[in-house]
């Protein structure tokens, strides 16, 4: 094959975008049988066009805006042409300056080089279980690996800042000195990017894989939002400090250096509610609650019927969640002792129960229902009607103490508040409190 004819046919080549997409065609067949053959369809051509093709192949294409030539005769349209010295692979590999490429090597090239690219990445942990982790997600194609795959086949040095930025992260998690810290600070520490971490972010996603794989997946029934900050909190991360929050009253809690916490310790000496934060739970080890609740605490769902209890048994200890339950109500729970029994009282109604089940599930025979009987759902039975959408979810609580209620639901069509059972509601043990009152 001389020179001068190959640049001849690559210039003739070049003046008709018609040879551009067929030998698009040609390069895809090249790719997929690893030589030329068959036939080479196109479609959506003009009168031009196909008067192009036609007087190089010598063919009649017709009047059809596709048609459809065979390689066959394309290898005996160039023999005859005068640039008959070339092959049409030299041809397709010069009008596109790059080779033809078979496409099982071109995807065993891509393999290897995705394989050095993530050895190279996994040689950037410090710690086996970061290691593991990351090894174990792209080899088995775990939660993440798409997003990392994505930006790989993007940005190849885009990615590999985006893995080793993860990896630093869960190599220094605060919990692991001992600490906590706002998700902005920590980011902050990691990238120079108090937002790299956010949520939505690939990182943030990321980052909370590992937190899964490290501690394990969450409470179930948690929000999916309050699940993320769940693992977040395990290690040591606080994405929304202060908003998430649990009433408390008589209780004392000890900071992770042994020491009473002397703001927690002046609310109950003055017998005051208070509300603990996310932010201020993280620096606790342990709580406790005050001796005349006999390590027992009654937890309910409505802040009024907080109210009216630390009013009427103010010896005793008590939680409010405030609705349902958030991330600061498991932690506060969960820093009491194993030996500590949860009396709990929410409202009557489907989504109430989920929650009650919810604990129940948690803290097993620790959570004891609180009132949880027909009569006093008769008491307290409102005006409300539940639609069939809201019933519908009486179908998933399965948990034995809680279907009477249920039972009494489905019955009625109706739902019961705590507002409407104050009076129902008697603390046990309070033989000071109720001799006092009596006297």
């Amino acid at each position: 094959m001389e020179e001068n004819g190959l640049e001849q046919a690559i210039s003739y080549f070049r003046k008709y975008n018609v040879y551009g997409r067929l030998f698009a065609s040609m390069r895809e067949k090249y790719a997929s049988l690893g030589h030329l053959g068959g036939s080479f369809v196109l479609s959506g051509l003009t009168e031009d066009e196909r008067g192009v093709l036609s007087g190089f192949t010598g063919m009649d294409l017709g009047t059809e805006p596709s048609v459809r030539i065979s390689f066959a005769k394309l290898k005996r349209a160039l023999s005859k042409s005068r640039f008959g010295v070339c092959t049409w692979e030299e041809i397709l590999t010069a009008y596109e300056n790059k080779p033809l490429v078979v496409r099982k090597e071109e995807r065993s090239r891509q393999r290897e080089e995705r394989g050095a690219f993530w050895e190279s990445c996994l040689s950037q942990c410090g710690k086996e279980d970061v290691r593991e982790w990351l090894s174990g997600l792209l080899q088995e194609k775990g939660p993440g690996y798409r997003q990392i795959l994505k930006q790989y086949k993007a940005d190849q040095e885009a990615a590999r800042k985006l893995l080793i930025n993860v990896i630093h992260a869960a190599e220094q998690l605060p919990v692991d000195q001992g600490q906590k810290q706002v998700l902005p600070v920590f980011a902050s520490g990691i990238t120079g990017n108090p937002h790299y971490f956010d949520e939505g972010t690939a990182a943030g996603s990321l980052l909370l894989q590992f937190g899964k794989y490290r501690f394990g997946e969450t409470d179930g029934k948690l929000s999916g939002i309050e699940r993320k900050e769940s693992v977040l909190y395990q290690m040591g991360i606080l994405r929304d400090e202060l908003s998430n929050t649990c009433l408390a009253y008589r209780v004392t809690g000890w900071k992770k250096d042994g020491r009473v916490h002397p703001g927690i310790q002046g609310f109950c000496e003055e017998s005051q509610a208070f509300l603990l934060t996310l932010h201020t739970l993280g620096g606790l080890c342990r709580l406790e609650s005050s001796p005349e609740s006999l390590s027992r605490i009654h937890v309910v769902e409505n802040p009024a019927v907080f109210s009216y209890l630390i009013e009427k048994y103010p010896e005793n200890t008590f939680l409010c969640t405030s609705g349902r339950l958030t991330l600061a109500g498991y932690a506060t729970m969960d820093l009491f002792s194993k030996d500590t029994q949860f009396y709990y009282a929410g409202d009557f109604d489907p989504e109430g129960l989920q929650i009650a089940q919810g604990l129940r599930e948690r803290y097993g025979e620790r959570l004891v229902f609180w009132n949880y009987k027909r009569e006093f759902y008769e008491q307290a039975v409102s005006e409300l009607e539940l639609d069939d959408v809201r019933l519908k979810k009486l179908d998933r609580i399965d948990c034995p103490g809680l279907q009477e209620i249920c039972q009494c639901m489905r019955e009625c069509g109706r739902a019961a508040y705590q507002e409407n059972m104050l009076g129902t509601y008697v603390v046990e043990g309070d033989f000071m409190g109720q001799m006092e009152r009596n006297s």
